[in-house]
């Protein structure tokens, strides 16, 4: 192959990266959103996963789209309680905490349910925040004694961590956790997102509060704020504002590779870029 050959090659691969990158470095992009369709829901989360697969969560209905749009699969169920958080890291085993019964469910690409855990019945009474691991096991957040641990299938801690408040001079509350990359991200809105290896060891406090949900996208922590998406990297410690499309209404955002969707009070809309 000649030089001009290997070039044309190398440039069409970059082409497409370069311009993923430039949703988190460039400032103002507004104009390059593509509007790709709309739905008609009433939700208070969005989320979305590796595959570009869209998720709208109310009190008690989960529904999946695809990544231009279009209604998938529902779940729906009410002897859980309300939904408090959903974890779609993993696609194939979905999370879902209902943090009224101390419930988890894991589901599947079908919004199936695979399995169920209650904290309850495991023995504890206080639990705030959930997340999938990437082994498939389930981090939680134990507010009796201030322990970030990591459950087994039989219900058996597995890892945990010592008591956060000893670690942080303060007794944390978090609300909100995910594990991306091998790294658990637990969130506290007084205090920060507080970073652990995969083995539960405290690392650092990323210094953003005030927080209840984020996304970890490239290195960065992707947050919905003042009609913005705001990208804070985890690497740079910079901070860089992305314009939204439309700012009317706006719940909250997710973003993912090309696509994107935007959560408002009776429907969601989507964009490709």
């Amino acid at each position: 192959m000649s030089a001009l050959g290997r070039y044309k090659g190398i440039k069409s691969i970059l082409i497409p990266v370069l311009l993923g990158l430039c949703l988190v470095f460039c400032t103002s992009f507004a104009a390059s959103f593509t509007f790709i369709g709309t739905y008609e829901t009433k939700a208070n989360f969005i989320a979305i996963d590796n595959f570009s697969n869209f998720y709208t969560a109310s009190d008690n209905t989960l529904l999946k789209f695809s990544p231009d749009g279009t209604y998938l699969y529902p779940y729906e169920e009410f002897k859980n309680g309300k939904i408090g958080m959903v974890d779609v890291t993993n696609p194939m085993k979905i999370l879902v905490f209902c943090p009224d019964f101390m419930n988890v469910i894991t589901l599947d690409k079908f919004l199936a349910p695979l399995t169920t855990y209650n904290f309850f019945d495991l023995g504890y009474q206080n639990i705030t925040a959930v997340t999938m691991s990437n082994d498939g096991l389930l981090w939680f957040y134990d507010n009796t004694d201030f322990k970030l641990k990591k459950l087994d299938e039989t219900g058996a801690v597995k890892l945990e961590s010592p008591p956060l408040n000893t670690q942080l001079d303060a007794v944390p509350n978090p609300d909100y956790m995910v594990e991306k990359d091998n790294v658990v991200y637990l969130n506290d809105p007084a205090i920060g997102i507080m970073v652990f290896d995969i083995f539960g060891n405290y690392s650092k406090t990323v210094p953003i509060k005030g927080l209840k949900k984020f996304q970890v996208f490239q290195d960065q922590i992707i947050y919905f704020d003042n009609n913005k998406l705001n990208a804070y990297g985890l690497i740079t410690l910079d901070l860089k504002s992305i314009q939204l499309p439309d700012t009317t209404d706006v719940i909250m955002a997710a973003i993912q590779k090309n696509r994107m969707a935007i959560l408002k009070k009776d429907r969601v809309d989507f964009y490709r870029y």
